[in-house]
């Protein structure tokens, strides 16, 4: 039987079917299909969910495309990247860096596929409890340099090379969809409620939550900002940026370097 499972499997995702004497001698024919016929089926259903499951994740990168090229574009991925996991939840992992090796100068693509792929993964990240929005200015002043603050598990920070939140946003509202000129943005993609939540960012403070995202102190945040653009963040700055990120649920808890 597990012979018979694992020819059966490979029949069904590869890329050619198997030859017709093959499938005769382990598949019966039926009253009005030939065996080769019955197992179309199944590979044809196979191609099928594929492409529904990844077109669950990346609707907007299936719109931009259009059907037929996404179809193609599909099926040569799952020949790449087949199904390895009983859920398809991960089937698309893959698929933005797919993308950027086999059509590398569709890079604003490449970003929407980035972008669907975070907010698939925020999406299924665990729930994180939220600090009080008064909890960092609570923290004694002595202390503000080695705070540490902790991101919620579903938060994810992405640079583009185009406005990919704008191209996904025209997908949402049901507009044509075209390629948008290059243009560098910035986003954080968080989950707060059970609802995925796109927050556009600015060069600088994405760099700073960049470094915080990444685990540093305040202090040391402020140090390396500083060595990137001439000059530590305003102080008005680091009090809108702080106030906006807790208000947005980024972070699950105050660390104290040394304590």
């Amino acid at each position: 039987m597990r012979e018979l499972q694992t020819w059966m499997h490979d029949a069904i995702v590869a890329p050619l079917p198997p030859p017709a004497d093959d499938v005769a001698r382990r598949i019966l024919p039926s009253r009005t299909l030939a065996p080769n016929e019955r197992l179309d089926i199944y590979r044809d259903m196979y191609a099928i969910r594929m492409e529904e499951a990844l077109e669950v994740d990346y609707p907007a990168v299936a719109a931009l495309l259009g059907h037929h090229d996404f179809h193609h574009l599909v099926h040569a991925y799952v020949q790449r990247h087949p199904s390895t996991s009983y859920t398809l939840n991960r089937l698309g992992d893959a698929f933005s860096q797919f993308i950027a090796e086999t059509m590398p100068r569709r890079r604003a693509l490449y970003d929407l596929a980035r972008l669907e792929l975070a907010m698939t993964q925020v999406f299924d990240e665990e729930e994180s409890p939220l600090i009080d929005a008064n909890a960092i200015a609570a923290v004694p002043a002595e202390s503000v340099a080695s705070m540490r603050l902790v991101p919620i598990r579903a938060l994810r920070l992405l640079s583009f090379d185009y406005p990919a939140n704008d191209l996904f946003q025209r997908f949402r509202d049901d507009e044509p969809m075209r390629t948008p000129r290059r243009k560098p943005t910035w986003l954080a993609i968080h989950r707060r409620d059970y609802s995925v939540m796109r927050l556009p960012l600015e060069s600088r403070a994405f760099a700073m939550l960049e470094l915080i995202h990444g685990g540093a102190t305040l202090g040391a945040a402020v140090v390396e900002f500083a060595s990137r653009f001439d000059g530590p963040p305003r102080q008005d700055e680091l009090f809108a940026w702080f106030r906006d990120w807790t208000a947005a649920g980024l972070f699950t808890a105050i660390e104290i370097e040394g304590t």
